[in-house]
């Protein structure tokens, strides 16, 4: 690794393991407290306790989200950082739920204030894998919803929403198999690549699959399975079924449209030829490819492996879970050299302060300035590091919350009105009047004009104000009034949305 990019190191936990071998699993247990007489980041000043279990809003107490912590540099995120933060609220593994929180979608902004949140229904099913991708050339929201099975989702689909919120389409699988929750990769084509798995009684094991659908007709239009191609000689998870354990699909860059797949329980990553459906080459685990050069380089149990935009390497997530004698998590990039079939790495990072218990799960996610954008997985922490690797962002859930993979990008929300809530309480003193004000999911509200009077018709200005975090509390006195309403204004002050009429209460 080069001498100017430092090495970010922290504590990992132990995997819950199956039959005497490491296997993925959402029911094991994890823990994340500050450690004795940790080093904190340059210009991070606290090591983060747990929030609190939920949030509260006057405006909508129908929205309970789970507490976020956010701390950071003084000199912030960079100023190139996307605005919001994404994440798919669940229990974490062998943990209770915060009592009174409510799982579901969550975006939040780098002060931790929540912007829009979904409320898991029915409770019976899990979100997962929540973020912001491109279709028919506009921003849409995906995530995953369904049941899990031994460590993959045995029903489920995923959906497509807008700007407004509204689920526009839904992406399902095909050939009588599922839509897994590890990967749904839209692309430029308007098709959906997505992971599954399939039950081979006869084989006794799961195969993972690669698909890839049409999203606005459901046709297949490409699979590739991991068995035969894979031996199960391959695996360092003997006994368990799901020997191969596909976790994350990207495109290689190039015409060819070739695929980047990644399987946990080889502990390697594979590119595959889309015309021939042949492992081009393989990365890590038994029988590489490649000579896995210097210190870093390998990586056990991987998740989320990217194609570098060059085609000169790819990233992941490295849980290292054991059983792997790294015994730490890292989000690391390397360099693939076909030439001389060698890996290099070329950076690895991971959370200075904290023993985190990190068994499964997680995202390694590469912004276009150079900064990391890291979702601990089965821990409930996220991250931001700067380009130089100095973590600039640290964050974590309420105890008892996780979120498969968290992710930064921008968003523009222009919610229906009638997510726009108010109300107005009656103060200890007569003509106190307090006024509450939110807009689930809006993103371009900058102003609340607060209006009073004693009917509906002589309703005036009483006061403007500035947004402040998802629900505005609004001072009044407005004597005599009995009448309130509020309009969402622009940065601009142009008029968004009006709530209907009120009566204080």
């Amino acid at each position: 690794m080069p001498s100017s990019l430092s090495r970010r190191r922290f504590l990992t936990g132990a995997l819950r393991a199956g039959a005497g071998a490491a296997t993925i699993s959402f029911t094991g247990g994890i823990a994340g407290v500050p450690r004795a007489g940790a080093t904190l980041p340059a210009g991070v000043t606290s090591a983060p306790g747990s929030p609190p279990r939920f949030q509260r809003f006057v405006s909508r107490p129908d929205l309970r989200p789970p507490g976020v912590w956010i701390n950071k540099a003084p000199a912030g995120s960079g100023p190139g950082s996307p605005s919001y933060l994404f994440a798919a609220t669940i229990t974490a593994p062998g943990a209770t739920y915060p009592a009174g929180a409510q799982p579901g979608l969550m975006i939040f902004d780098r002060g931790g204030r929540l912007v829009w949140f979904r409320p898991q229904v029915p409770l019976d099913v899990e979100p997962f894998n929540f973020s912001v991708q491109t279709y028919r050339g506009k921003p849409v929201l995906t995530w995953f919803q369904g049941t899990l099975g031994p460590g993959f989702a045995t029903a489920g689909e995923y959906f497509l929403a807008d700007d407004t919120y509204k689920t526009i389409t839904t992406v399902r699988g095909s050939l009588g198999i599922p839509c897994d929750l590890h990967e749904l990769l839209l692309t430029p084509e308007g098709t959906a690549l997505h992971t599954a798995y399939e039950h081979l009684p006869a084989a006794e094991l799961y195969n993972g699959h690669a698909m890839e659908v049409d999203v606005a007709t459901g046709e297949l239009v490409f699979d590739w399975s991991c068995y035969p191609a894979v031996p199960v000689s391959k695996t360092y998870t003997p006994g368990n079924a799901d020997y191969f354990h596909i976790n994350s699909i990207d495109l290689w860059p190039g015409e060819a449209r070739n695929l980047l797949i990644s399987s946990r329980n080889t502990s390697a990553v594979y590119l595959v030829e889309r015309s021939t459906k042949a492992i081009v080459w393989q990365a890590g685990g038994k029988g590489s490819s490649f000579e896995m050069v210097g210190p870093g380089a390998r990586y056990e149990y991987q998740h989320d492996a990217r194609s570098l935009s060059d085609g000169s390497g790819f990233s992941v997530f490295d849980d290292a879970s054991p059983p792997s004698p790294e015994h730490q998590a890292w989000a690391k990039t390397l360099r693939v050299d076909t030439t001389n079939r060698q890996v290099r790495l070329v950076e690895e990072l991971s959370h200075t302060t904290l023993p985190l218990v990190v068994g499964s799960q997680g995202d390694n996610q590469l912004l276009p300035d150079g900064s990391h954008f890291v979702g601990w997985g089965s821990a409930p922490y996220f991250s931001q590091f700067a380009p130089d690797g100095t973590m600039v962002l640290d964050g974590r859930f309420a105890d008892g919350v996780e979120s498969y993979r968290t992710f930064t990008a921008d968003w523009i929300g222009n919610p229906a009105g009638r997510e726009l809530a108010f109300v107005v309480r009656r103060g200890s003193r007569p003509g106190e009047l307090t006024a509450y004000t939110s807009w689930n999911g809006a993103t371009e509200v900058a102003y609340w004009r607060v209006s009073a009077g004693s009917s509906t018709a002589t309703l005036t200005e009483a006061t403007t104000v500035a947004r402040h975090g998802f629900e505005t509390a609004v001072e009044l006195t407005a004597s005599g009034a009995t009448e309130f309403q509020v309009t969402a204004l622009s940065i601009a002050g142009q008029p968004l949305g009006t709530s209907a009429v009120v009566s204080a209460s």
